[in-house]
């Protein structure tokens, strides 16, 4: 997943959708300084400017409240083992789910399952529309819509630490049990 990252001069991660953290809990490294605070910095004629770094440079906002403090402890308890293993389990609950869904006449697994999504589609727009609608409904999982390379999908995320391999066989029913309700009112 990471092969040839070092090669970046910059990237984002959203921290939220693997740790669990709040939503505004994005990460942003950049190898240019310079770079940086020229995209997110602020000035105006009532900054004053002081010789150490100032974080209003390098976030999108002037103000912020501590929002680092719930992604540090919680990288702080996992620590660098556990955040790999963290996002192997991830992975392999969404290979899991591609193979499962995969054997399942009627959906088509749409791209290449490189961490924890995995996009699937039924044969037409409309029977995949009204497919997302009966998985919402069955109180079994939720998974939204999409539209990758102009065909409609199903967007499914595997995010959380507690996904079982039986969580992973009951979404996979409750996708084929949708699909077939779905035929009927398609």
């Amino acid at each position: 997943l990471a092969d040839g990252l070092e090669l970046a001069d910059s990237w984002a991660v959203d921290a939220h959708k693997t740790l669990n953290v709040p939503y505004d809990s994005g990460i942003v490294l950049c190898k240019h300084r310079a770079d940086l605070t020229a995209a997110l910095g602020m000035s105006g004629s009532y900054i004053v400017e002081g010789k150490r770094r100032d974080g209003m440079y390098y976030t999108p906002e002037m103000s912020r409240r501590a929002r680092i403090f719930e992604l540090w402890a919680t990288l702080k308890y996992l620590g660098r083992q556990g955040v790999a293993e963290l996002v192997a389990q991830l992975h392999n609950r969404a290979l899991q789910f591609r193979d499962e869904i995969s054997a399942t006449d009627g959906f088509e697994v749409l791209n290449e399952v490189v961490f924890n999504q995995v996009l699937v589609a039924c044969p037409t727009d409309a029977l995949t529309e009204v497919t997302i609608k009966c998985i919402q409904s069955s109180a079994e999982c939720w998974s939204g819509g999409a539209v990758h390379k102009g065909r409609h999908a199903i967007r499914t995320s595997i995010m959380s630490w507690a996904t079982t391999e039986e969580d992973i066989h009951r979404a996979a029913r409750a996708y084929a049990d949708s699909l077939e309700k779905a035929k009927s009112q398609v």
